[in-house]
């Protein structure tokens, strides 16, 4: 397993092979693009050369900034105006870095293209006969290699240094980790994602009421985690299940309750304790027969 210093190290020598060859997307609110490009080949992007990279600025850290400091001689600043008591400027900041995070896949499947591209989303009610044909026979059919990645975390071979905490039990347990999209910092932008260690739930749909002991014990274990680690009381903490999610093994997510983004929006986020509800007091069976909507 590489060590976080080599981890940067191998990121940043990919990084810097990279050719852009199309903006799949770009988010103005999130100050987010998502890039096309291959590694170390300036032929058209195909089979292994292919990458995706997502660049996003950061937020601020207020660790940054400390009483007293002087940060004018920090900023260049480019452009801007000025009317009576108002003003506004655009520049550089060389006080406040990092101020940018990155990501790769690489190398990228057409599903990730597909993923970050621009796309026209339409929303879908689906019925139950609707998974039965159609949803869970592409799920049965998804090869397995798609989330070695998140065997190799449960099996402790790969981010084992990104670990918050964990529990071993079989049926119960989970590993937790923050997400890539948080920066570690603005507690705020918190997100983390909690991923159960039994291999038979792929999704919402698969939840029975023998699934209720590990939902409890995720609500439980990692609000009192999430507490004691970042100082983040439980009653400030979202937790939400994707459906559809973007892998399919069983997986929930963590946010700050000041959290904002598309993940946490209806058409794709269903709360832990509604699950819960859902299956211990309106039907054992809710989600193997409940009509799920959803943006695609």
């Amino acid at each position: 397993m590489a060590s976080p210093t080599t981890a940067v190290s191998d990121i940043e020598a990919l990084v810097r092979q990279f050719r852009l060859h199309e903006v799949l997307n770009e988010d103005p609110a999130t100050k987010t693009v998502w890039l096309l490009g291959s590694i170390a080949s300036d032929t058209p992007v195909a089979g292994s050369s292919a990458a995706v990279l997502t660049l996003e600025r950061t937020a601020i850290s207020p660790l940054a900034l400390r009483p007293s400091t002087v940060l004018l001689p920090q900023l260049t600043l480019d452009s801007g105006a000025l009317n009576d008591i108002y003003a506004s400027a655009t520049g550089t900041s060389h006080a406040l870095s990092p101020d940018v995070r990155v990501s790769l896949i690489y190398p990228a499947q057409q599903k990730h293209i597909d993923k970050y591209r621009r796309q026209q989303y339409m929303w879908i009610k689906e019925t139950a006969e609707i998974y039965g044909a159609v949803t869970r026979p592409y799920i049965d059919n998804e090869p397995k290699s798609r989330i070695q990645w998140v065997y190799n975390i449960l099996d402790g071979s790969a981010e084992r240094e990104r670990v918050v905490v964990e529990d071993s039990d079989r049926d119960t347990g989970f590993v937790v980790l923050p997400d890539f999209k948080w920066d570690g910092v603005g507690v705020e932008s918190l997100y983390l994602v909690v991923i159960v260690r039994r291999k038979d739930i792929r999704s919402l749909r698969d939840l029975r009421p023998e699934h209720l002991p590990m939902l409890r014990n995720i609500r439980e274990k990692v609000g009192a985690a999430v507490d004691s680690v970042y100082g983040v009381a439980q009653d400030q903490l979202r937790m939400f299940v994707h459906y559809q999610p973007s892998y399919y093994h069983f997986h929930v997510h963590v946010t700050h309750v000041n959290f904002s983004g598309k993940g946490v929006m209806a058409g794709r986020a269903h709360l832990l304790d509604t699950i819960i509800d859902n299956i211990e007091n309106i039907a054992p069976d809710y989600y193997q027969r409940a009509s799920l909507s959803f943006t695609y």
